[in-house]
């Protein structure tokens, strides 16, 4: 006896990227509330960017900074098309 074949999951594009899966981030708190720095501006709260979205010479300026304080981090990849990435915690 046989056992039926189970159909194939269709494969996911190259830019597809699932969510809920871990991408690398910069997390960004300004010193001084409204600091603007490699072409953004930081609230009180600050920032949380994907690394994927800057540049290396933003990410050198961000790190760099002495009014900023940065924090590699973890986070959930956005889960609809369209999000930024950039995020206030």
């Amino acid at each position: 006896m046989t056992t039926p074949k189970k159909a194939a999951a269709p494969k996911a594009k190259a830019t597809d990227k699932p969510a809920g899966l871990a991408t690398e981030a910069i997390k960004v708190v300004p010193k001084r509330a409204g600091f603007r720095r490699a072409g953004l501006a930081f609230p009180e709260e600050g920032l949380t960017i994907l690394l994927s979205e800057l540049s290396e010479a933003q990410l050198e300026q961000l790190e760099s900074e002495p009014m900023l304080v940065t924090n590699r981090v973890t986070v959930d990849a956005p889960a609809a098309e369209g999000e930024t990435g950039k995020s206030a915690e």
